[in-house]
């Protein structure tokens, strides 16, 4: 994979935001301008996700788990994916009883 960088570092720029409204009708705003360091591994999916996360975190949306995964997978990775999850997740389940 080839590493790709920008001396000025603006065209590794992205910005996101996100809009919410919960059933009572607060309204939860973010936008954020981010630098992704490509040569550190990160992606924009990866960059994504995390403000995703936080953002879901900070209007108090309620998950059972920290992480909403962002990748890019093909259908048969997610597949996989899925059904090792819920292996893994009964086995946490059967060791906790």
């Amino acid at each position: 994979m080839p590493v790709i960088t920008n001396p000025d570092f603006e065209s590794d720029k992205i910005t996101i935001g996100f809009h919410y409204i919960d059933p009572l009708g607060n309204t939860y705003n973010s936008e954020s301008t981010l630098t992704v360091f490509f040569d550190c591994g990160e992606n924009e999916l990866s960059v994504i996700g995390r403000q995703l996360n936080s953002f879901l975190k900070q209007c108090g949306y309620y998950r059972s788990r920290d992480t909403v995964l962002m990748d890019d997978l093909t259908e048969e990775e997610a597949d996989a994916l899925a059904c090792y999850l819920r292996e893994l997740r009964r086995k946490e389940t059967a060791d906790e009883d």
